[in-house]
């Protein structure tokens, strides 16, 4: 949850500058509040934990200092494959930082001990058994078998991988076709108007209406305030709990309990968020914001997918209710 949080903030930052400010804002404060409480944990010999504050606020606001930071709690809690991933994280974001030696001795430690994996790929994202990575060079345990792969706006494509330690691979993908067709939406539709020859091509139709797009945007930046509010008040609640935990409060239970119905509700709204930012992205790469206002009335309500292809030509398009 605290890995996606902050990508999904990028998106809304994105899609209306009326609000990148504000989240820029929130995403800064956070993000101190993040490190603070790591730098807290470091000095109590907590690196676990530490390490996972320092990467909370490294999502939230990407610096070197938090990854840095993060390296040096792995490494003291004996997790030297995690401390080698951030260390080809840091020296691929930030090169010329003071802190590239120290990243690549963490690299140079864990490289003969785990499996040093790239992806390959052009506008995706790392995955790992079905995990989004926070970069696309991590190392893996050796001998074990993962499905890695990329995650792509048409789908994911994967692959089975196992390495050696000490081993080096480069896996490439490429992004998926699109898996619906013009003959796929023809049948679900049940229309009966095709042609047994050649198809010619399809005209271009005039986009969608602008009421889609401002309709998903708007619902997708209040989706974003809900989820910034949620994940800040779901890190609120750890260090009551963890204070209760170590004074055997009987409270602790309620504690934990209160936690962890946050936490699925930030979950929840995560997905809401992204599907609703992938909609909005969709929408504006769709929409055709120069038609008549009568065109756009109409396509406003053109949501089901209907297709058809003739002698005379081909045709998709959207519709139903909004």
């Amino acid at each position: 949850m605290r890995a996606l949080l902050p990508a999904f903030l990028i998106l809304l930052a994105s899609l209306t500058h009326g609000n990148a400010n504000a989240q820029s804002a929130q995403d800064r404060r956070a993000a101190a509040n993040a490190y603070d409480r790591g730098t807290t944990a470091f000095l109590q010999d907590d690196f676990a934990r530490a390490a996972r504050w320092f990467e909370t606020a490294n999502n939230l606001a990407p610096a070197a200092p938090a990854l840095q930071q993060a390296i040096r709690s792995h490494q003291r809690a004996g997790n030297t494959m995690r401390a080698g991933t951030l260390g080809l994280r840091l020296l691929a974001e930030f090169p010329d930082s003071s802190a590239a030696p120290e990243a690549q001795a963490a690299v140079d430690a864990a490289s003969p001990l785990f499996v040093r994996v790239r992806v390959d790929c052009a506008d995706c994202s790392a995955e790992v058994d079905g995990t989004l990575q926070g970069h696309t060079e991590f190392f893996l345990e050796p001998d074990v078998e993962y499905q890695v792969g990329g995650a792509f706006e048409t789908g994911s494509v994967s692959d089975t991988f196992r390495g050696i330690a000490g081993e080096e691979r480069s896996l490439s993908f490429e992004a998926p076709a699109p898996e619906e067709t013009v003959q796929e939406i023809v049948r679900e539709t049940g229309s009966t108007n095709v042609s047994q020859g050649t198809r010619e091509p399809e005209e271009e139709s005039g986009g969608l209406s602008p009421a889609l797009f401002y309709t998903s945007l708007a619902l997708t930046v209040g989706a974003g305030a809900v989820l910034i509010w949620s994940g800040l008040d779901t890190l609120s609640g750890v260090d009551p709990y963890e204070e209760a935990a170590r004074n055997n409060d009987p409270a602790a239970a309620d504690l934990l309990a209160d936690g962890q119905s946050r936490e699925l509700r930030t979950n929840v709204l995560i997905g809401v968020t992204a599907g609703l930012g992938a909609l909005t992205v969709l929408f504006l790469a769709l929409t055709d914001f120069g038609g008549d206002d009568e065109d756009d009335r109409a396509q406003a309500f053109q949501l089901r997918p209907i297709g058809g292809i003739s002698p005379s030509g081909a045709s998709v398009g959207l519709m139903g209710a909004f």
